[in-house]
């Protein structure tokens, strides 16, 4: 399953089908093995886990992330960065039972957070030792699936919405290294169990 990015926000008036997502989402995550899920996804499996999402600052383009030990384990990367677009306004400060935090920024403690397949077994401690199949559940407030191209597209799109000040500043990071496909696609497929 994977669900990402939306012009629609989690609790905006008059859109009862994000009610109705939250819910499949719910089901497919406690029924389902290997979900992937970006952006506005990242917001629905936390409401629907019974975490929590509230605004936050605007956060938007090519972003460094910092990763905590779990994620960099999970991302395979030593440095402790995770380059991603991002294009949120919502956050999640509280993940929910059973899912552990991988990715924070300067604006948002939780960037992206794992499930385990055993998490019942395993308590509150995330494994040490784990092999990418045994992730359940993998949540990014980014999306690695946004390319320059696609970030300068919708921040132009976007100009009313966001702000002169924000856009501008979004466009003079669009550039910047983007860790989506080398980094994120590469976790994806361990976790799918493709080596």
């Amino acid at each position: 399953m994977r669900v990402t990015a939306t012009t629609y926000e989690y609790d905006q008036p008059g859109k009862e089908w994000i009610k109705k997502l939250i819910e499949y989402v719910r089901y497919v995550a406690t029924e389902k093995p290997r979900i992937k899920i970006f952006g506005f996804g990242h917001q629905v499996i936390a409401l629907a886990m019974s975490g929590t999402c509230v605004r936050n600052t605007r956060e938007v383009s090519a972003t460094k992330l910092r990763l905590n030990e779990l994620g960099k384990k999970v991302y395979g990367v030593e440095s402790g960065v995770l380059n991603l677009h991002l294009m949120n306004r919502d956050h999640v400060p509280t993940e929910p039972p059973s899912f552990h935090i991988i990715v924070s920024s300067n604006h948002s403690p939780n960037h992206g957070m794992v499930r385990f397949s055993q998490a019942e077994s395993w308590g509150d401690a995330p494994p040490l030792n784990f092999r990418p199949t045994d992730i359940h559940i993998l949540s990014s407030q980014g999306h690695p699936e946004f390319t320059e191209s696609i970030m300068r597209m919708l921040l132009s799109a976007r100009r009313e919405l966001l702000g002169t000040e924000v856009v501008d500043d979004g466009q003079s990071r669009a550039g910047n290294q983007n860790d989506g496909i080398t980094v994120v696609g590469k976790a994806i497929w361990g976790i799918m169990g493709v080596e």
